[in-house]
């Protein structure tokens, strides 16, 4: 007995040409989905094997994670410390053999005066951890004396000293000289692809280095023999309150902060762009199979006129849904963990990953891209078989020769609904200050295109009408045979034109939204430093002792500001419901600060600014929904919690950070507690020059070379956004090609007829260049008028004006994009269809 699925089979067989767009956008939405859901999972999972840390069983360390209820944790982004006494109370439990702990500082190796180049970065660590990780003296001993220190023998070798030598070390810029009381090895070839060198101080001396002394960064513990690793994490977590216990890989979230705060970015911005790249990859899934099914209009009502019933007619399209979404959404999960290393690799180049990232990987992601695209598919070719579905079995014949001009009520009242709530989100910002109505016009862009992509053929007919006599005047011939084909075909045109008009959206958006807040900050910190000079540390920051150095050589006669930043995490009511978010804040002195920062403050008085207190940016202020006099719950980096009063309100929180806290404060809860930069007002500029010069790393500038360092940083930053988004803007460029492809593929039989009617081949190519002019015309204006509303808002939300800063390079791109795909992707399909002699193309079936 034949099947439903048997005649679905024999159908795809038979119709390999029509099926093979549909195939390709299930195909690529499965690699997408799945790279996307490696990242996100590598967020969760990822990192690095421990390296100095193989050696412990178990690794103690503090929480160094906000707890979020019914969401990802936060990674904080300063080193959680522990007390003295943690130590004790690990060794105390049973099975424990030994436990030691390790504090960790980066140091500059000084050579010459200056710092020396190396090929990796230097930490310095307490002696008694040594043993534990496990490192052996391989000439000498550890330290004994505060101004010893044991190197490792591959640093020792590069810097030509042995035990005994004298070798100069240098943190913030302050320089110390030590006397090298050993050269040590990490056992086999483990040093080989260590990330870090490490140098041995005394606990007492590290521990002052790093600003934590009487504290620990971890706690490392080996175990008794015959006890399991995870068996005695369980028990330490059990009887020493306030820790976290890690085993196995994660003992390298441990042992590298940094790859911690990678983790939680690349959650964050891979979930985000996750969500977004779902929704519009289900729209271009269900779009395309649309077309597909569309494109079979003469079949279905040829079945509904031999007897096929409706049930029958759907049962069809479902069984050749799923089986061709089965096979491309499996073929495409494996290229999907491909494009993710390509991906992960591209986040290294930009910062936002170590170059040493590994990124997690499990079957989950593949499975749950199979699992949506398979949902995606059979729910949009349920909706496509509705129409061909319920034709009249007399009326079907005559109902597939041309398309059905009228859209369904449904259909324009949805379209018209989501385009009246993006153009309303889109102006929130306009009501709701903050980063609330940014957040609401930035998802604007989304609910205007697939509002548009709804009433397409109305908007492509509409379009298609003002052009008509610009275009008929430019080719009186080929522009009417141009318009006149898209009014008639304007449904198939339309699924054409949609993945365009969201990828000039999408792009856009992401593109001169970056650039407004780019432009906007970079006024902002221009114009906001007034200090004459600035003195800044290449390696790590500015030491305390400097700037103590600079007050007393400068004198009362100028102002020393030191500048200290970190990020903090803010607890605040959004809409009712409790929100926690990342701010980036700074530490400052106000003491002077008319003649060195200028925030522009718009309420309150920085000259407050003291223990127990807080300035917040204009933005931040909204958001937070506090004003001066109000009090804010503010988690430091280092998890502890304080609830200042507001006493200042600024303008210019994009150039110089939404959240001000006073100087000592925020640098005693700093990983190094050294400060980012120090900016001074007045003063001799030749003395300046000279303390900056006899500390190892640090130069003196201007505000001008600060300026100029903040816009490298924040290009950084959205050059990792713009990496993210590429892999959704590849997406729809293919996407873009293939739907135009399947309706230009589609005309062959209009094409014989029109050459069967006198016209030449010239004369067709030439009518599908100028439609093909038309339709990148309508798609990039209609999606630079869908793009425009949100930016506004944007705009508006960040910088209180409502001009955007747009790219004449990026507007350019977009264009000549658009442009080159459109004409490529109508003309070569083109071309193949008149090789065909007309006499033989008109009798193909469709």
């Amino acid at each position: 007995m034949v099947t439903v699925r048997d005649i679905a089979r024999k159908t795809i067989k038979g119709r390999k040409a029509g099926f093979i767009g549909a195939f390709l956008a299930v195909l690529l939405a499965s690699v997408l989905v799945t790279s996307l859901g490696v990242l996100v999972e590598s967020g969760l999972r990822g990192g690095l094997p421990p390296q100095r840390y193989a050696g412990a069983d178990v690794v103690v360390s503090g929480v160094q994670a906000l707890p979020v209820a019914e969401d990802a944790d936060i990674a904080l982004p300063e080193r959680v410390r522990l007390p003295a006494d943690v130590v004790a109370a690990v060794a105390d439990v049973p099975g424990v053999a030994e436990a030691a702990g390790d504090v960790n500082v980066p140091v500059s190796v000084v050579a010459g005066g200056a710092v020396a180049e190396l090929s990796r970065p230097v930490v310095g660590h307490g002696w008694s951890a040594a043993a534990l990780t496990p490192f052996t003296a391989a000439d000498g001993d550890g330290p004994e004396r505060d101004d010893e220190v044991a190197l490792e023998a591959g640093l020792a070798s590069s810097l030509g000293v042995a035990a005994g030598d004298r070798v100069e070390l240098a943190v913030g810029g302050v320089a110390s000289t030590y006397t090298v009381s050993g050269v040590v090895s990490r056992p086999g070839e483990a040093g080989a692809d260590a990330r870090e060198s490490a140098v041995f101080l005394t606990d007492d001396r590290a521990g002052e280095l790093a600003g934590a002394a009487g504290r620990w960064d971890a706690v490392v513990v080996v175990a008794d023999d015959g006890v399991a690793a995870g068996e005695l994490a369980g028990r330490i977590a059990d009887a020493v309150p306030g820790v976290r216990t890690h085993t196995g890989d994660a003992r390298g979230h441990v042992e590298f902060l940094d790859i911690g705060q990678a983790r939680g970015e690349l959650t964050v911005m891979a979930m985000s762009l996750a969500g977004t790249t779902v929704l519009i990859a289900m729209f271009v899934v269900a779009g395309t199979l649309a077309l597909s099914i569309q494109q079979r209009r003469r079949e279905f009502a040829l079945l509904r006129a031999v007897g096929a019933t409706r049930r029958q007619v759907r049962r069809l399209v479902g069984a050749e849904v799923m089986l061709l979404a089965t096979s491309a959404a499996v073929l495409g999960a494996l290229p999907g963990y491909l494009v993710a290393v390509g991906l992960g690799r591209a986040f290294a180049g930009t910062g936002l990953l170590p170059a040493d990232f590994r990124l997690a990987m499990s079957p989950l992601p593949g499975l749950g891209a199979i699992v949506l695209c398979l949902v995606t598919a059979r729910l949009a070719g349920w909706v496509a078989a509705r129409r061909p579905a319920r034709l009249n079995p007399v009326e079907a014949l005559g109902e597939s020769a041309v398309e059905e001009p009228r859209l369904g009520r449904g259909r324009v009242g949805a379209g018209a609904l989501l385009v009246l709530l993006g153009l309303a989100v889109s102006g929130v910002p306009m009501l709701v200050p903050g980063m609330v109505g940014v957040a609401a016009a930035a998802g604007g862009a989304l609910l205007l295109a697939i509002g548009v992509a709804l009433l397409g053929p109305r908007v492509l007919g509409a379009a298609a009408g003002l052009l008509a006599a610009p275009v008929r005047r430019l080719w009186p011939v080929h522009g009417y045979l141009a318009t006149a084909n898209m009014r008639a075909n304007s449904r198939r045109l339309a699924a054409a034109v949609t993945p365009i008009v969201l990828a000039v959206a999408v792009v856009s958006v992401q593109l001169f939204s970056q650039s407004t807040l780019a432009a906007a900050a970079g006024r902002q910190t221009v114009d906001g430093i007034v200090a004459d000079h600035v003195v800044t540390g290449s390696d790590g920051g500015v030491g305390g002792a400097v700037t103590d150095e600079l007050r007393r050589e400068l004198g009362d006669d100028a102002t020393v500001t030191p500048v200290v930043h970190s990020q903090v995490i803010v607890r605040y009511t959004e809409l009712g419901d409790p929100a926690q978010e990342s701010f980036a804040a700074q530490g400052l002195d106000p003491a002077g600060l008319d003649r060195t920062l200028d925030l522009e403050v718009r309420d309150g008085d920085l000259g407050d600014l003291r223990d127990g207190t807080v300035a917040l940016s204009r933005n931040a202020s909204a958001t937070f929904g506090a004003s001066v006099g109000d009090t804010v719950e503010i988690v430091l980096g280092d998890g502890t919690v304080i609830e200042p009063t507001v006493v200042a309100v600024y303008g210019r929180g994009l150039g110089f950070g939404d959240v001000t806290l006073p100087h000592d404060e925020l640098a005693a809860h700093t990983t190094t507690g050294l400060d980012s930069w120090v900016l001074i007002g007045g003063g001799d500029p030749g003395t300046v020059a000279r303390v900056a010069a006899e500390h190892p790393g640090l130069a003196a500038g201007t505000g001008s070379d600060l300026s100029a360092a903040g816009s490298s940083d924040r290009s950084a930053e959205s050059s990792s956004s713009l990496v993210a988004i590429l892999a959704l803007l590849a997406y729809l460029a293919v996407s873009v090609v293939n739907t135009l492809v399947m309706a230009t593929a589609e005309r062959t039989r209009e094409f014989a007829l029109l050459r069967l009617a006198g016209a030449a081949r010239r004369h067709v190519l030439a009518m599908m260049r100028v439609e093909a002019a038309v339709i990148v015309a309508v798609s990039v204006l209609v999606g630079l008028l869908v793009a425009l509303p949100p930016l506004v808002g944007i705009s508006i939300g960040l910088t209180e004006s409502p001009l955007p800063s747009i790219s004449p390079a990026g507007f350019g791109g977009i264009v000549l994009t658009t442009a080159l795909l459109g004409f490529l992707a109508v003309g070569v399909p083109a071309r193949a269809a008149l090789r065909l002699r007309p006499v033989d193309a008109i009798g193909l079936r469709e």
